[in-house]
């Protein structure tokens, strides 16, 4: 059993953390035990739990994808001969 000894607190919107209330509650479980089960499973770990990065991964996956997808299209316009000028260029993306 561990110890509890310290105690934490930090800000988060309350409509949130009321569903979250909701919800650990249908489990039977309180707020204090979900969070310390983080905390013991960050340990346990090393390292901050992929359910919590794997979003994150996901987002940059997504933004890599999209630009090789972009220079995929660029380049078979650029065989296809579909290419546009160097004004337009620095055109459409500010420059």
């Amino acid at each position: 059993m561990l110890i509890k000894n310290q105690q934490f607190s930090f800000h988060t919107n309350d409509k949130l953390l009321a569903k979250a209330q909701k919800i650990a509650a249908v489990e039977h479980l309180d707020m204090a035990t979900i969070l310390n089960s983080v905390l013991e499973k960050m340990v346990a770990q090393g390292d901050v739990p992929t359910d919590f990065v794997d979003e994150k991964y996901n987002r940059r996956d997504k933004i890599i994808q999209s630009l090789y997808d972009e220079i995929e299209q660029a380049y078979q316009d650029y065989k296809n001969g579909r290419v546009t000028g160097i004004g337009q260029t620095f055109s459409k993306y500010g420059l």
